[in-house]
């Protein structure tokens, strides 16, 4: 990471550490791709110097982002193709990837931009895993657990659907809406998923329970077992909210993407019956930051910049168009469509 006078910068590179304003309001997150008018807005604001990463984000092993990404996908696609034809599962290998992800979660800044890159890499079930299992990490840190948890949320995210080897592929890759038979046989994958994780010895309850309960809903909406309450453990809450988070903002062979405001706003309203609030709030409260600096796509058809977000209101963040600024805080007639750049 360089300091490095404004002068010297052109728009392209990564900003290596966030920017606040005199008022300490956050002007520009760290990991943010500068443009031209970021640069502009700097010295507006007599910012002369600023904190800048390599173009390609790196790990402290030397390993790019997507490489790290790739590998993590051939091992999800090795376990499950494994699973699917009855072999037992090599969980060292998991606990050896999640750890590459820790790696990556601990020292890349703009780790939601990555994997925006990473969206389209393969088929869904496998990038699903890895960013469900990225996002626990993410999450267990902003909630300060234990490495060692934060571990254990990086495993469950990556198997946490295993079972989904189990269903039959016409449903699974259905485009359109399945019906009601074919519903409950998707939803059976919770179950099956448990019942291949329990009969391994090194793979904890809590990422056994976690396979099984993601889609368990607190007001008992959810399945397989229609429990109540918002006591199946933190693991369990972690990725649920990584999985509908990531599910929100992914293309799916039956819905298209919706973008990451969407998700927080889905699961914001989700948090007050359906899923443990304590975990929604801190990734509602922490998400949109992120996407300070990004261009985006509004409601109205016009592109412009997230320059600020209202931390009691963060899903309306304050948009810069050319020389006009849409504060959707407080118009409500305009939604962000979706993330750009």
């Amino acid at each position: 990471m360089l300091r490095i006078s404004l002068n010297g910068i052109k728009p392209g590179v990564t900003l290596g550490k966030d920017i606040f304003t005199s008022n300490a309001q956050l002007l520009l997150s760290g990991g943010t791709v500068i443009t031209q008018e970021h640069l502009d807005n700097f010295r507006a604001r007599n910012i002369n110097e600023v904190y800048i990463n390599e173009a390609v984000p790196r790990s402290r092993s030397g390993k790019k982002f997507g490489d790290v990404f790739d590998d993590s996908l051939n091992v999800v696609k090795s376990f499950m193709l494994e699973a699917k034809l009855g072999k037992p599962l090599e969980f060292g290998e998991i606990s050896d990837t999640t750890d590459m992800l820790l790696e990556q979660v601990f020292d890349v800044n703009d780790l939601f931009r990555q994997m925006r890159l990473m969206k389209d890499k393969d088929d869904y079930l496998f990038t699903h895993s890895v960013n469900v299992a990225l996002l626990s990490i993410l999450m267990g840190r902003w909630l300060g657990c234990s490495k060692e948890e934060i571990r254990e949320f990086g495993e469950a995210g990556l198997v946490h659907d295993i079972g989904k080897v189990f269903v039959p592929d016409p449903i699974l890759n259905k485009p359109g809406k399945l019906s009601d038979d074919e519903m409950e046989e998707m939803k059976k994958h919770t179950l099956m998923g448990y019942n291949l994780l329990i009969q391994n010895e090194d793979v904890s309850h809590n990422i056994a329970n976690a396979a099984l309960m993601h889609h368990e809903r607190a007001d008992g909406s959810g399945y397989p077992m229609g429990r109540k309450g918002y006591d199946n453990g933190l693991c369990v809450s972690v990725v649920a909210i990584a999985d509908l988070y990531d599910a929100v903002t992914s293309t799916r062979v039956y819905s298209t993407k919706r973008s990451p405001y969407t998700a927080a706003e889905i699961l914001w309203q989700e948090s007050f019956s359906k899923l443990d609030p304590r975990v929604a709030k801190v990734f509602y409260d922490k998400v949109t930051n992120f996407y300070i600096g990004n261009q985006v796509l509004l409601s109205n058809n016009e592109k412009g910049i997230v320059v600020y977000v209202d931390p009691t209101i963060p899903t309306r963040p304050m948009v810069m168009v050319g020389d006009k600024f849409y504060d959707l805080s407080r118009d409500r007639s305009i939604t962000v469509l979706e993330i750009i750049d």
